[in-house]
């Protein structure tokens, strides 16, 4: 491996084990998205030929993949390693279609997928430990969506 990669691999490891920390301290309430708002998840998911989805990034102790859904103003990222996955959510994506693109064997409520209205969330939820499930929100959605957005078909 280059050290370039080595420098990549390591960074995001440090990143993913900083989230994991700062996702364990936190204990807000889930905020969920139901009928109240106006916004209907679709199950199963409807046709939405603008979703879009970033290459799975495998780096070896953890996966990272990124979502979103332009004309939603719906992000999301995907980490999952072994017995863990920590998904966040900005905005909302009533066609849900990240359920259907999760790496394989991570399977998440559409409450968790589709995302809520005006909001940014983290849910952490890990198999080996449900003690350490948690998850944050943040009442803003994500301010930097269209950079995200034009960086992902580029592998980011």
């Amino acid at each position: 491996m280059s050290s370039r990669g080595t420098i990549v691999a390591l960074g995001a490891a440090a990143g993913a084990t900083l989230a994991a920390g700062f996702v364990s301290l936190a204990t807000i309430p889930v905020a969920h998205a139901d009928g109240d708002d106006g916004i209907t998840i679709s199950s199963p998911p409807g046709p939405d030929a603008d979703f879009m989805s970033g290459p799975l990034q495998n780096f070896g102790l953890f996966t990272d993949q990124g979502f979103a859904d332009p004309d939603e103003h719906f992000d999301a990222m995907v980490i999952s390693g072994h017995g863990f996955t920590d998904v966040l959510t900005s905005g909302i994506d009533p066609s849900d279609h990240l359920a259907t693109l999760l790496p394989p064997g991570v399977t998440l409520p559409a409450d968790v997928t589709a995302g809520t209205v005006d909001v940014t969330v983290n849910t952490f939820t890990d198999t080996t430990n449900p003690a350490l499930d948690s998850t944050f929100t943040i009442p803003f959605t994500d301010p930097l969506i269209e950079l995200w957005i034009a960086l992902l078909p580029l592998g980011f």
